[in-house]
């Protein structure tokens, strides 16, 4: 299977305390909504704009998805409960944080 459809999902769904992909290789995986919104890959939640990585997210201690939306071919774009909306999750960096790689979102 080429290493394109490993990053692409077939379905993706979500209930109150996880995300959920399966990929088209066949492979699943589930992340936890609360890890996934600690590491919103934003400019400002990653530290951008002269802020510290984590300052903006370290508060939060429970989350919930409202709604998610496909960003082109790459990625998907998640509305939380906080209603912070402006990351976006590139199938790449969800696969390979899926498969153990912790660096994933760093």
């Amino acid at each position: 299977m080429s290493s394109q459809l490993a990053t692409f999902p077939k379905e993706i769904h979500f209930d109150d305390e996880s995300l959920f992909i399966q990929w088209k290789d066949g492979f699943e995986s589930k992340f936890s909504l609360l890890d996934l919104r600690k590491k919103c890959p934003c400019a400002t939640c990653r530290g951008g704009h002269g802020g510290k990585i984590g300052a903006a997210t370290k508060q939060i201690q429970s989350i919930k998805l409202l709604s998610w939306t496909k960003v082109g071919r790459y990625a998907i774009s998640i509305v939380w409960s906080d209603y912070h909306n402006t990351g976006i999750y590139s199938y790449d960096h969800l696969r390979a944080y899926s498969d153990g790689k912790e660096e994933a979102f760093d």
